[in-house]
């Protein structure tokens, strides 16, 4: 199978190279050596023919306006031949899902789309009319069940068959605009297009979810559009047909297109939060709680309750001066901004069997579902009534609760009641508000919840490894050039920015800053964060770039100029650096700091008599700081003034923690003063101090020896022996 692969990838890099007559001569030997693959002849020797077509009136110099076209065209058509004759020597012992469903479908050649989605039609009305049989109860729970196993059917099937045929496609369009069928059967059939589209590109299917996405039913449309944002990502590279483009055009003629396309990219923007967001609940919350457990029941002898604990003034109290409550409070503002606070709760609750079937981790939550409906319990019928409307939980997530009601002693559940009817009114109250606004939140909710089911399908299932994540690398949106248009607000562009620039995701940040510089005025501010942001990602001769326009636009910021002067640092310019420090010590001409690293400025430019004179002022200053006493150690070693340099160099010797580099330098002292001996014990000192590791202590004394040497150095078997016995005498 890896030479397989591996024959594949070769194709893939002639294809970039330009070379298709190679890549035509792999497929034939890749024919010849796969009987199984004998099914692709006819397609390849198409594509062969177009191309022979095709480079022939090219090569008479006759103008051709559709040549790009063209060639782009054949190209796109090897690479999908590639991945149909990869997925053909896969079939037969592929151990994946994927696989594995393929298999089961093809040896049911007589369910189609359309006769399963025929089936499934009939079965609803059954459900529906269930009211005038004998038994009604059960009636409806029989055609329940074997409506579930169709969703269940119909989903494989659309999930594994590719291509898309047309037969197929007419019957999943005429089942999205059936009135009669159930929505949430509908948005099933969207996830199915997604998830086999993730499989393998398939021009079918993005134009199903492109015209799904105008469908009346606001959940399919939803879904629709962020499946299609999820293909257009994922195949951003590849060729897009005329058929396609002209589509898409179309889209972007719709009212609400631009709108809907921003804020369901908000949506994949937030979830690059989601992990940190669950680390911090799992690494800070949760033990910090559990520490304070026994503290809180002290006060009250009853079980550890959320909403007790809030009325409770003692328990709050607590919460305060443990620091829990600021962490709760910080999380509280990551859900009201949009952020996937629930995902720490819920990744817990995915182990039922409800979701070994992958079909069940898009299906919207309806509580007449048969693993969920309880008519025994009035109060888990209620929850579950009421978990329905709640806009806080996806889909994946009602369930996950639904399920394990049965399992939750009642009081547990009145009290899961009261809160989910507090937080929904609470919602009810923000949706009001944003209605009474002008802004409808509806389409933007639906988004949320979709995006979250796909967040959790592929981040919690049993056999995630086997699917490609889309999440991993995050769906940087903006940046597709077939959607750039609907990017041209800086508004727009500024939220994005932000999101990623306040949460550290600085490569992406960087990429929407670049895009709004090109349409803005320049900014200070923006200038100031492209720089961080190049500072984040080890660019600091870019970082030092940003940070000098910003200085140029607003010369008056202090922030500015250190971040000048630690890049000139970084890349070795010393006297720019000092330049920028001493700039910021006209206005705090007393600052340690700054007297600090102008000193070491001055060291660095061998100007050892003016560094001495700020070292010392950063020394007085600084109340015998231990920098200012290292740094004068270092300076007076490098001035020569060795007698100044012992009573430096003993007194961080004598201090709690000794670096590795005191004992280093003290080392070296001893060696340009003559004292060999006391040199291998500080030498000894130093390596036990790195734990014993000698390649750090011999990178650091090459990285000296120039510094020594510039001294009248050190007799090089002198220094040897005293290295080598160091060495031999720590261990």
């Amino acid at each position: 199978m890896n030479d397989n692969i591996k024959m594949f990838e070769d194709i893939e890099g002639l294809l970039s190279g330009g070379r298709l007559t190679a890549a035509f001569s792999v497929l034939d030997n890749a024919i010849i050596a796969y009987p199984a693959l004998r099914q692709f002849v006819g397609e390849l020797e198409r594509l062969r023919q177009g191309y022979g077509y095709m480079s022939g009136y090219a090569l008479q110099g006759l103008p051709d306006p559709g040549l790009a076209e063209s060639y782009a065209g054949i190209v796109e058509g090897v690479r999908t031949l590639v991945e149909a004759m990869a997925r053909q020597m896969r079939l037969k012992d592929a151990p994946t899902l994927y696989f594995n469903t393929l298999r089961y479908e093809l040896a049911t050649p007589g369910d189609s789309v359309a006769t399963l989605v025929d089936e499934y039609r009939n079965v609803s009305q059954k459900i529906s009319l269930a009211a005038l049989a004998e038994n009604p109860a059960q009636a409806a729970r029989q055609f329940s069940v074997q409506a579930e196993q169709l969703e269940k059917r119909v989903f494989n099937r659309v999930w594994t068959m590719y291509p898309l045929g047309g037969a197929d496609e007419a019957s999943l369009r005429d089942a999205i605009a059936d009135k009669s069928l159930p929505g949430y059967f509908k948005s099933l059939i969207i996830s199915a297009v997604l998830m086999g589209l993730m499989e393998q590109a398939d021009e079918r299917r993005m134009l199903l979810l492109m015209d799904a996405y105008a469908s009346d039913d606001a959940d399919v449309s939803v879904r629709a559009l962020c499946a299609l944002l999820v293909g257009i990502w994922l195949y951003r590279n590849r060729h897009m047909s005329a058929r396609m483009r002209n589509r898409l055009a179309a889209l972007k003629e719709m009212p609400g297109w631009v709108r809907d396309v921003r804020m369901a990219t908000m949506q994949y923007v937030r979830s690059r939060d989601t992990e940190r967001i669950t680390r911090k609940f799992n690494e800070e919350v949760i033990p910090e709680m559990m520490k304070l457990r026994p503290e809180i029941e002290k006060l009250k002898d009853k079980p550890l309750d959320t909403e007790a604990m809030e009325e409770n003034p003692e328990w709050a109290e607590i919460l305060e001066k443990s620091g829990v409550a600021d962490r709760l409070k910080e999380l509280q503002e990551l859900q009201e901004d949009g952020g996937d606070v629930m995902m720490a709760t819920f990744s817990k609750l995915k182990t039922f069997s409800f979701f070994n079937d992958i079909s069940n981790w898009f299906l919207p939550f309806h509580q007449s579902h048969t693993q969920i409906a309880s008519d025994d319990i009035p109060e888990i019928a209620t929850l579950i009534s009421i978990m329905g409307n709640a806009p806080m939980f996806c889909d994946n997530d009602k369930y996950s609760v639904a399920l394990s009601l049965s399992q939750i002693p009642p009081a547990q559940r009145d009290m899961m009641l009261r809160q989910i009817r507090m937080q929904t009114q609470q919602m009810d109250a923000v949706r009001m508000a944003a209605m009474d606004s002008g802004h409808v939140p509806q389409r933007e909710e639906l988004a949320a919840n979709y995006v979250r089911n796909l967040y959790r399908f592929f981040k919690l299932f049993r056999r995630k490894g086997e699917f490609t994540d889309p999440f991993s690398s995050g769906l940087n949106i903006p940046a597709i050039p077939s959607l750039e248009q609907e990017f041209e607000d800086p508004d727009t562009l500024m939220v994005i920015a932000e999101f990623y620039f306040k949460r550290g995701y600085y490569s992406d940040a960087l990429e929407v800053f670049r895009r709004l510089t090109a349409m803005s005025s320049p900014s200070a501010s923006i200038s100031q964060k492209m720089g961080y942001c190049e500072q984040s990602v080890g660019d600091i001769s870019a970082a030092l770039r940003h940070y000098e326009e910003a200085e140029m636009l607003d010369s008056s910021s202090r922030w500015t100029l250190r971040r000048l002067a630690w890049c000139h640092r970084m890349l070795g310019n010393w006297d720019k650096a000092l330049d920028c420090y001493r700039r910021l010590a006209e206005d705090k001409p007393d600052d340690v700091s700054l007297a600090l690293n102008i000193g070491l400025s001055l060291v660095k430019l061998h100007r050892y008599d003016e560094a001495l004179q700020y070292l010392f002022k950063a020394e007085f200053y600084g109340s015998g700081s231990e920098k200012a006493t290292r740094a004068l150690a270092w300076c007076t070693l490098l001035g020569g003034d060795y007698e100044r340099c012992v009573k430096y160099t003993a007194t961080l010797l004598a201090g709690t923690t000794p670096r590795p580099n005191d004992y280093i330098n003290a080392g070296h002292l001893s060696l340009l003063t003559g004292h060999p001996g006391e040199a291998v014990d500080h030498y000894v000192d130093a390596i036990k101090a790195m734990e014993g590791n000698v390649d750090s202590f011999l990178r650091r004394l090459a990285d000296d020896k120039v510094t020594i040497s510039a001294f009248g150095g050190v007799d090089p078997q002198l220094m040897a022996i005293v290295v080598d016995t160091s060495i031999a005498k720590s261990k």
